[in-house]
């Protein structure tokens, strides 16, 4: 967010890389333009111009004689601290905000991914990312519509064909799935403080569920 003049960068970058939501700070916004048109695991990208908030600015202000690393200086105007405990900025109450921004994304990218295994119902998999519930709602409605009671071929997400597909197990199948999603995003939020809180390492996170 700060180079190392003491000044804002001029543009603030979003973008989801594999998954990841992740933001970064540049002058160079073509850089990530051309990034995001040779990667296909950078989707989404968002170029804006930056603008400090007032109490951004303010920050910023207070640190313009200091002798901060452009990292820490980042970090004080974004949250009110700096990273190192040495610097006079530094706010431990106000760092946790920092470690959790930082977490976030990276455990939200593992529930999703967890999240797209769906259920399986006698059977048969339904996967759970946002299309298949779409699709499943729509399924639904056109069933309901129709006063269906099975769907005559129905494709799964094993991409398996099966004749007379009842309809109640599609029904049974989206309940389960949001049943389940809740249940995970419960388990985001509980993993995401105790990895702030370093109880817990990122990369040993369980995703199962009693929905699974």
């Amino acid at each position: 967010m700060i180079k190392d003049n003491m000044t804002p960068f001029q543009f603030r970058v979003s973008f989801s890389d594999a998954g990841v939501e992740r933001v970064q700070y540049t002058d160079d916004r073509r850089f990530y333009e051309r990034l995001a048109a040779t990667h296909g695991h950078i989707t989404g990208l968002s170029v804006e111009p930056l603008v400090l908030t007032a109490e951004q600015e303010t920050r910023l202000a207070e640190i313009a004689s200091a002798s901060l690393s452009c990292h820490d200086a980042s970090i004080y105007v974004r949250f009110g601290t700096t990273e190192s405990e040495d610097t006079g900025f530094f706010n431990a109450a106000k760092l946790l905000d920092y470690r959790r921004s930082m977490v976030e994304p990276l455990v939200r990218a593992q529930r999703k991914a967890a999240e797209r295994q769906g259920v399986t119902l006698n059977g048969v998999r339904y996967a759970g990312d946002p299309g298949n519930r779409q699709a499943l709602q729509e399924a639904i409605l056109a069933a309901d519509d129709g006063q269906l009671t099975v769907f005559a071929a129905w494709k799964d997400s094993d991409n398996q064909f099966h004749q007379d597909h009842p309809v109640s197990d599609v029904k049974d199948a989206l309940r389960a799935i949001g049943q389940r999603r809740s249940a995970l995003i419960a388990l985001e939020a509980l993993y995401v403080g105790q990895i702030v809180d370093e109880q817990i390492d990122i990369h040993d996170l369980d995703w199962s569920t009693e929905y699974d």
